[in-house]
């Protein structure tokens, strides 16, 4: 009898003790899904903020490119003793817009289409019509995102 109660005390602590070991393994993979989680959500934070940065950077370029189109127009009625130096600023220019497009950032092209508030700010409206007759100011965008619209003329 007394073997009898030892082995049933046996049985109940090994019992207990796989208990306990299932608990601690439950335990153990529930931590492991929320690190596994944990770094799902740093990734995605970390590409969020470097889109942030990216944007930033090139917002502030934008307004470069913007003054290199207008001496590239300015220069155009000079004489051609000075068509290397338009061609240099042209090439200045081209090197801006393909690091642009390397970030992912291209220009809104509204010229001719109806006019979307999401992508345009109106600068002036000519006529009845809804159409961008005219781009003052050329607007960019990464993906969906629009980083700066474009100011436009309505007519």
């Amino acid at each position: 009898m007394a073997d009898e109660i030892k082995k049933d005390e046996k049985i109940e602590e090994i019992v207990d003790w796989q208990a306990k070991a299932q608990e601690y393994l439950d335990g153990w993979k529930r931590a492991q899904a929320d690190y596994q989680n944990r770094e799902k959500e740093i990734t995605k934070e970390k590409q969020a903020l470097r889109g942030f940065f990216e944007e930033s950077i090139v917002s502030e370029f934008l307004p470069v490119l913007d003054n290199l189109k207008t001496a590239i127009a300015e220069c155009a009625e000079l004489s051609s003793a000075h068509n290397q130096w338009v061609r240099g600023i042209g090439q200045i220019k081209k090197q801006f817009e393909d690091v642009l497009n390397n970030f992912g950032v291209q220009r809104i092209d509204v010229l001719d289409k109806d006019f979307d508030p999401a992508l345009c700010e109106a600068a002036e409206k000519q006529g009845d019509g809804n159409k961008v007759i005219k781009i003052i100011l050329d607007g960019y965008k990464k993906g969906e995102r629009v980083i700066r619209p474009a100011r436009v003329i309505v007519g």
